[in-house]
């Protein structure tokens, strides 16, 4: 078995000559063909990430996962999720198709089907990311972030939400993306401030022919699925903040049928106890980095953060025809709680 923080030290050796890119705050060098648009940056990196013709660490496979997720749940006979740890590395595995070994410095990913390669990129940027910030003490929200002038406002991800469009009706009117999907959050003296991720978004056909009046010339995400990549920037939509910002508010949005809630729109705010289960609840890896034990420091980050940032319901009509209102609705609301 080869020693993984080793494993990460070459890595990073390794990735002196590759690529350096900005994302989630920090210095990625790769030499993996990304296909979505990642911001590029020089200087020493924090991280490298790159294909392994084979395992770093073997053995492993007969170990007790710290973490499994629900068969039942999954719909399958085996978990399709799981968590091993050999010393300072995690290894996350997706059954049948790939197996992630995260270590301080380094991520590493071996495709146990060739032919899954597109989802090399696809968890990396979600999964096997958000759980490496967690390991570093970084709580990652399942979320798509824009910065008005008075600083991020956080569009929780929800089964009847629809965040990035709310993201982007809110980028229709000149402002930055932060983030599209994932939200790494930090506290920076007394200040709560969210990272930037990277300039792109991802949306599905009819989002995508609303805001940029195309989409058949977008990349498809995933082959199974129609949703498009769709750049940010000159190119595409908006524009992107490049830089930390501090938070201004939490957003739940529920989406309602017009005909049974009719037009009009409301922001109600969250009880403290309702506030902290959303965050916890909407955290993007929360079963994992419960069964890694990392959930106290959380939970008293997420207190903490509460002392100065709302966390709010925004309850709207469907149909992109009623989100112009809703911009309007959600700048009104935050000048109010200034």
């Amino acid at each position: 078995m080869r020693d993984s923080l080793q494993t990460g030290r070459e890595s990073l050796s390794m990735g002196q000559d590759w690529p350096i890119y900005s994302i989630y705050g920090f210095k990625l060098a790769s030499d993996f063909p990304f296909a979505n648009r990642l911001a590029k940056t020089s200087g020493e990196p924090d991280l490298t990430f790159r294909l392994v013709d084979a395992p770093p660490i073997v053995g492993w496979e007969e170990d007790t996962p710290t973490y499994a997720s629900s068969p039942e749940l999954d719909g399958a006979e085996e978990s399709v999720l799981k968590i091993y740890r050999r010393g300072n590395c995690h290894i996350l595995r997706i059954t049948g198709v790939l197996d992630y070994y995260i270590a301080p410095d380094s991520i590493a990913c071996y495709l146990v089907d060739p032919h899954h390669e597109y989802l090399a990129e696809i968890h990396f940027l979600g999964l096997a990311f958000s759980l490496w910030l967690e390991l570093r003490g970084i709580p990652a929200l399942h979320a798509s972030a824009v910065v008005v002038e008075y600083g991020a406002v956080v569009f929780l991800s929800t089964n009847k939400g629809g965040k990035s469009s709310l993201a982007a009706t809110l980028m229709q009117a000149g402002y930055p993306l932060l983030t599209d999907d994932l939200l790494p959050l930090e506290q920076y003296r007394e200040k709560f401030l969210g990272r930037p991720g990277y300039p792109q978004m991802r949306m599905w056909p009819d989002q995508a022919s609303y805001f940029l009046g195309h989409y058949e010339d977008l990349e498809i995400v995933h082959p199974a699925y129609s949703k498009r990549r769709v750049p940010v920037g000159a190119d595409g939509l908006g524009t992107f903040c490049r830089e930390p910002a501090p938070l201004a508010c939490f957003y739940l949005p529920e989406r309602r049928d017009p005909a049974e809630w009719g037009e009009g729109i409301e922001t109600r705010p969250l009880s403290r106890t309702e506030a902290l289960m959303s965050l916890v609840g909407q955290s993007f890896v929360p079963h994992t980095v419960e069964a890694l034990g990392l959930q106290p420091q959380r939970i008293g980050f997420f207190a903490r953060l509460l002392s100065q940032v709302p966390v709010r319901r925004i309850i709207y009509p469907e149909g992109y025809e009623h989100l112009p209102q809703v911009r309007r609705c959600i700048l009104s609301d935050l000048a109010r709680l200034q």
